[in-house]
């Protein structure tokens, strides 16, 4: 018999690649090799099950017989390296992007990583009335923007929100076929408030606006950049707007000593 770990890394393959070769010669009975057979196709369906979970709204799109086709090369390429499944799933754009797969569908897994992300973070807390108070009477110079952890920006080509939404459990997905995907400058907000996940369209300048939040600028250079580049836009009113009850915080304030 090969020493133990010589065991272990012909084992490991034989989970992931099927080279069982090592493995089975160490195992001289057939019920043996049938449960070691059994046990690698438990545990490649585990994974295409995670992957159904992460992107459901790809599968819908795709359907179930490619998604899964999808699903076992992503695991030949990229295996597991941790026991942690919330992690797996997370390179699933870049494998689409590699196998030249059509723009939209790497730009809705985008999303959708983004969703699961936004899953297992916890809520972040509506700023009060008192802390908003003191904010006024602070130098705008000293006063730093924290985007929370309930968000994600995305910089994406097409507007691949519409298909999320269109393709929601709630969603009759009648509407899929009639919809725009021409390519749109700007980007997406995720967000999470009360337990959901909310998706935004953003213009190219409320891009702009939110990458200085996300590059923790000072409320002072964001109000100067709003002024010089955007003099239409109603700044205070669009950071306002963003700290929506039911959609959830974007973004928090940090006073500077």
């Amino acid at each position: 018999m090969p020493p133990l770990h010589e065991l272990q890394r012909a084992f490991a393959a034989a989970m992931m690649e099927g080279k069982g070769l090592t493995v089975t010669t160490s195992m001289r009975t057939g019920p043996a090799r049938r449960s070691l057979a059994l046990y690698r196709r438990l545990i490649r369906n585990n994974y295409v099950q995670t992957l159904k979970i992460t992107y459901p709204v790809l599968r819908r799109l795709i359907g179930g017989h490619y998604f899964n086709v999808f699903a076992r090369g992503y695991l030949k390429r990229y295996p597991s390296t941790s026991g942690d499944l919330f992690a797996y799933g997370q390179h699933f754009p870049l494998f689409l992007l590699q196998l030249e797969s059509p723009r939209v569908l790497i730009e809705l897994a985008r999303l959708e990583w983004a969703c699961h992300e936004l899953h297992q973070v916890a809520d972040s807390p509506l700023p009060s009335q008192e802390w908003i108070q003191t904010l006024a009477t602070v130098d705008p110079s000293a006063v730093t923007f924290r985007l929370n952890p309930t968000v994600r920006l995305l910089r994406c080509v097409l507007p691949v929100h519409r298909v999320w939404y269109a393709l929601q459990p709630e969603a009759d997905g009648n509407g899929i076929d009639g919809l725009s995907l021409s390519p749109e400058e700007g980007g997406l907000l995720v967000t999470r408030g009360r337990g959901k996940i909310h998706v935004r369209s953003l213009s190219p300048n409320q891009w702009w606006l939110l990458q200085a939040v996300r590059d923790r600028k000072t409320v002072a250079v964001v109000e100067c950049m709003a002024r010089e580049f955007m003099p239409d836009l109603d700044l205070a009113q669009f950071l306002t707007g963003l700290s929506d009850p039911v959609m959830g915080p974007v973004f928090s304030l940090e006073i500077h000593p």
